[in-house]
């Protein structure tokens, strides 16, 4: 059976008019919620917080991934795993000095643990822990900072990713995130990855009715994966 690409949209970005419209489409039609925290100290930019998960908790089915684009994710883990968060994602810069505690005690909470990497930060950082990671997020370019265009370079660490997976016969899923649009689906599918998280560029930007919207992004990524 072919390969799916998986999509994650990152619900803070909808249209505070529409929400709810938005969100449920969200939820109907994708793989995961991609909910992008950011405190506006790790990334000079600020996102949505634990509040906005536990107002969803128990009106989504779609597993919601709070991306931790923050400068001391290990304070709120409990506060995140009780508003719902299905996987936690912590960028590995943050928790270097204790990376497996912090792990462990995201799999303590009853979550999945997930990792993010920015464009520099290499694979070997994460070697150790590997095997205790749910699922990888593969930056593609430096979180929290739109407009940037996407940095190549990183398709061959999604590919070194896949090969490690293969070679040890570990299960995590294989995320990339950042500027993402139609010209990047293909490249990104064949490197590997499972998933794509999608922003403004890649979903919201397309037409100012939602609906139209995602459906012009899924005929991109159809025709990008033929």
């Amino acid at each position: 059976m072919e390969r799916k690409l998986m999509i994650a949209p990152s619900v803070g970005c909808c249209d505070m008019f529409d929400m709810e419209r938005q969100i449920k489409i969200i939820d109907e039609k994708s793989d995961f919620l991609r909910m992008d925290i950011k405190d506006g100290v790790y990334v000079p930019s600020f996102g949505i917080g634990p509040d906005f998960l536990a107002a969803l908790k128990d009106r989504v089915k779609t597993p919601m991934d709070a991306h931790l684009m923050i400068e001391h994710p290990q304070d709120y883990l409990e506060v995140f795993a009780e508003a719902g968060a299905a996987y936690i994602t912590p960028h590995t810069d943050c928790i270097e000095g204790d990376a497996f505690v912090t792990i462990n005690k995201i799999k303590a909470l009853g979550c999945k643990a997930g990792i993010a990497l920015n464009p520099s930060v290499p694979l070997q950082t994460i070697e150790y822990y590997l095997p205790l990671l749910d699922k990888v997020t593969i930056m593609i370019v430096d979180a929290g900072i739109s407009g940037q265009k996407v940095i190549t370079q990183t398709y061959d660490k999604i590919r070194e990713l896949v090969r490690i997976r293969e070679e040890k016969g570990l299960d995590f899923l294989i995320e990339a995130d950042g500027s993402m649009n139609k010209d990047v689906y293909r490249p990104l599918y064949e490197a590997g990855a499972d998933m794509v998280v999608l922003g403004p560029p890649a979903l919201w930007n397309k037409s100012d009715d939602f609906e139209e919207a995602w459906d012009i992004m899924e005929k991109e990524l159809s025709e990008a994966l033929k």
